[in-house]
């Protein structure tokens, strides 16, 4: 049955889809999603294929939602590391350029 559903997706919905990346987006649920966890889905007890699907694909999805919060978690952290090290900078440039100034008003003082 799940072959038989598969193959129905592919031939009337995939060949109907004009978006290549709605076309590509099939292909990964059936080869990430889908082929995979079929055992999972045979097991289940939801009534119909198509809701086995939808499932898996939601699982599928909440995957690399999870994947992808923890990488902009990452990133952000990296963001947040990178700002301390530019502001550190910046004082140091900053206390430089304090200390040329002092320096370059006792130099104007001397005769």
């Amino acid at each position: 049955m799940y072959e038989e559903t598969v193959s129905e997706l592919r031939t009337e919905l995939q060949a109907a889809l004009v978006d290549l990346g709605h076309k590509n987006a099939f292909d990964l649920l059936l080869k990430e999603a889908w082929n995979p966890e079929q055992a999972a889905m045979g097991n289940s007890t939801l009534p119909t294929v198509s809701d086995k699907l939808n499932v898996m694909a939601s699982i599928n999805n909440r995957k690399l939602i999870a994947a992808l919060a923890k990488e902009l978690k990452e990133k952000n952290s990296e963001i947040q590391e990178l700002m301390q090290r530019i502001i550190s900078l910046e004082d140091k440039l900053n206390g430089l350029y304090r200390e040329m100034k002092r320096n370059n008003k006792q130099d104007n003082k001397e005769p």
